[in-house]
C-alpha cells in the first residue's frame, strides 16, 4: 500500500496516509493494524471521523452518560491514535446518525477540502456496503470516492475500500482449547465477564468469527447440558449456580463439582470432540452466554443472487471478489486492541485479557479493495 516509494509524491519523504470515517472507532476495527504498521514505517498516517459519535451506545457508565458522550469518544479517539502511532487525529462535529440525510453534493465538497488540505498519496475509506452496512459509513465511504474521482483528475491517490471477510473461525472451539489446557482452574472476574459479552457478540457479529452467540435463561432444576450427548454448545455462566452431576450405569447421580458466574461450561467436549461426560443442571436460575456455530442455511439474509461474489482463502476466509490487497498486520494487532479498549465507551475490555493466538487469528489480516487507480485494460491474452 504506502511502503512503495512509487506512492509518494513527487520530492515527499514520507508517504502520506488519511483515513476518512464516520466515528470514533470505525479506524481501528476498519483499519487499525494497518495503520498502525505503515506509521511504524514511518508513513504521516491520519485519521478524520467527521462525527463525534455522540448517538452512540454507551457500554460502560462510569466513562460517559449521554451529554457527555461525544466529547468522550473525541478524546478515546485521540487515545486510540495514540496506540496505533497516529500523527494526528480530528473529529468534526457533524450529526451522528444523520450523515445519510445530509446533502451529498455538500458531503463531496467536505470530503474534497480534507483531500486539499492533507493532500495524502493513500486515502482508506468505507466500500458501498460500509463495512457493517450502517448508513452512515455507505455515506461517508460514497462522499470520499467520489471527491477522490474528481481530485484524481489533477492529483494522483491511491483509494482503498475496507473489507470485512467472513470468517470460519469458531471462537467456540478456540476458547475451549484455550481454558482445556490452562493449569489451573478458569475463574473470570467480573470486568472479564463483561469484556467476553462484548467481544463475542461483536466479533461474531462483524463475521471476525462464525459462531451463533446468544444469551439464555435456564430456569432453576433445567439442564444445560445432559451426559452422552454430542457436544455442539459451550456456555460462559453470567449468574447463577450449577452442579456437575455424574450418573454411574447404575442410575445413580452424584454431585461431583459446582460452578458459578466467570466459569465455562461444556469446554471438555468442545475442545475434544468427544460426548458429554455429565450433566449441567442449574441449582440457581442461571444466564449465560451460549457459543454454537452459526447454521448459515437459519440466518437468512440476502438472496444468493444479491450477494457479491466471493472467493475462498486457504485460511477458509471469504472475501469479496474484488479484494486487492491483504495487509499482514499480525506484529501490530496488540495495538489494534490496544487502540479498541481506548474506546472504552465502546468496548469496555481489558486488552490483555485474550490470549494472543486467538487475537492473531481473528485480526492478523486486514483486506481492502483497490478502487483507485483502476486496473489498465489489458491488450493480450498471455502478456501479465
Amino acid at each position: 500500500m504506502a511502503d512503495d516509494p512509487s506512492v509518494r509524491a513527487p520530492g515527499r519523504q514520507r508517504p502520506r496516509v488519511l483515513g476518512i470515517f464516520a466515528h470514533p472507532d470505525d479506524e481501528t476495527i476498519c483499519a487499525g493494524g494497518t495503520f498502525a504498521k505503515y506509521a511504524g514505517a514511518g508513513a504521516d498516517v491520519r485519521v478524520v471521523s467527521l462525527t463525534r459519535g455522540g448517538a452512540g451506545q454507551i457500554r460502560d457508565a462510569a466513562v460517559a452518560t449521554r451529554a457527555t458522550l461525544g466529547a468522550v469518544r473525541e478524546r478515546e479517539l485521540a487515545a486510540a491514535g495514540r496506540e496505533l502511532g497516529l500523527t494526528r487525529t480530528r473529529c468534526l462535529d457533524h450529526p451522528d446518525g444523520g450523515l445519510c440525510d445530509l446533502d451529498a453534493r455538500a458531503l463531496v465538497d467536505l470530503a474534497s477540502d480534507l483531500l486539499g488540505e492533507f493532500d495524502p498519496d493513500v486515502v482508506v475509506t468505507f466500500g458501498p456496503d460500509g463495512f457493517s452496512g450502517h448508513p452512515d459509513h455507505v455515506a461517508v465511504g460514497g462522499a470520499v470516492t467520489a471527491a477522490c474521482r474528481e481530485l484524481r483528475r489533477a492529483t494522483p491517490v491511491r483509494l482503498f475500500h475496507c473489507h470485512l471477510p467472513r470468517s470460519g473461525m469458531l471462537l467456540r472451539d478456540r476458547l475451549a482449547t484455550w481454558v482445556v489446557e490452562l493449569t489451573t482452574r478458569f475463574q473470570g472476574t467480573r470486568d472479564f465477564v463483561r469484556a467476553l459479552s462484548v467481544f463475542s457478540r461483536e466479533t461474531t457479529a462483524l463475521g471476525y468469527a462464525a459462531d451463533f452467540v446468544t444469551v439464555e435463561w435456564f430456569p432453576a432444576g433445567s439442564y444445560l447440558v445432559e451426559q452422552g450427548e454430542t457436544a455442539t454448545e459451550m456456555h460462559f455462566l453470567l449468574s447463577g449456580a450449577v452442579e456437575i452431576r455424574r450418573e454411574g450405569g447404575d442410575g445413580r447421580v452424584r454431585v461431583v463439582d459446582r460452578s458459578g458466574p466467570g466459569e465455562f461450561i461444556g469446554e471438555e467436549g468442545i475442545a475434544t470432540g468427544r460426548p458429554r461426560n455429565a450433566h449441567v443442571v442449574a441449582v440457581d436460575d442461571v444466564t449465560s452466554l451460549a457459543f454454537r456455530a452459526s447454521d448459515p442455511a437459519s440466518l437468512g439474509g440476502p438472496a444468493e443472487q444479491e450477494r457479491p461474489r466471493t472467493r475462498s482463502l486457504p485460511s477458509g476466509d471469504r472475501v469479496d471478489a474484488r479484494v486487492s490487497t491483504c495487509i499482514d498486520v499480525s506484529d501490530f494487532v496488540g495495538h489494534k486492541i490496544r487502540a479498541t479498549a481506548a474506546h472504552r465507551s465502546q468496548y469496555p475490555i481489558d486488552p490483555e485479557m485474550f490470549p494472543d493466538s486467538i487475537l492473531r487469528e481473528m485480526f492478523g489480516v486486514e483486506y481492502f479493495i483497490r478502487v483507485l487507480p483502476e486496473p489498465e485494460l489489458a491488450t493480450s491474452l498471455l502478456d501479465d
